[in-house]
């Protein structure tokens, strides 16, 4: 497995929408947290999905993992930190924690392969590629 150098944290307020009736978040909407920490970090990194999809990959997600350790709240701001390894020459995978005042609320990962198209790639864009591994 090899880790990219690359991590960001996205912050969310966690919204009214999002909470039971007791105001904690469903347990529903965390992928969704992911998928926004996933989506900020390709575009702070000028790799952002909407390019790749112009290209004609995409990236779909075969595997996704959820650990619940402690509720997020309405009125909160949860911190999302991604960062993302490569498991091999056709899986990415993405792990995520989320943090509310400095304590670990959920982890999990997601992980993902590339299609042009309908096609299986064997190697991810090199757009992709030079700006989370740059090594290879």
């Amino acid at each position: 497995m090899l880790k990219s150098p690359l991590s960001h944290v996205a912050i969310i307020e966690v919204r009214y929408a999002e909470t039971d009736a007791m105001g904690v978040v469903h347990h529903s909407v965390y992928p969704i947290w992911f998928e926004q920490s996933r989506t900020e970090i390709m575009r702070i990194n000028n790799c952002p999905y909407h390019l790749l999809e112009k290209k004609g990959f995409f990236t779909p997600v075969i595997d996704l993992s959820v650990k619940y350790k402690q509720s997020c709240h309405y009125g909160d701001f949860a911190h999302v930190k991604v960062s993302l390894s490569r498991l091999d020459r056709l899986r990415v995978q993405f792990s995520y924690e989320i943090f509310v005042k400095d304590q670990l609320c959920v982890t999990g990962t997601t992980t993902h392969v590339f299609l042009k198209g309908k096609t299986l790639v064997r190697k991810a864009p090199e757009i992709f590629e030079s700006v989370f591994f740059p090594s290879l």
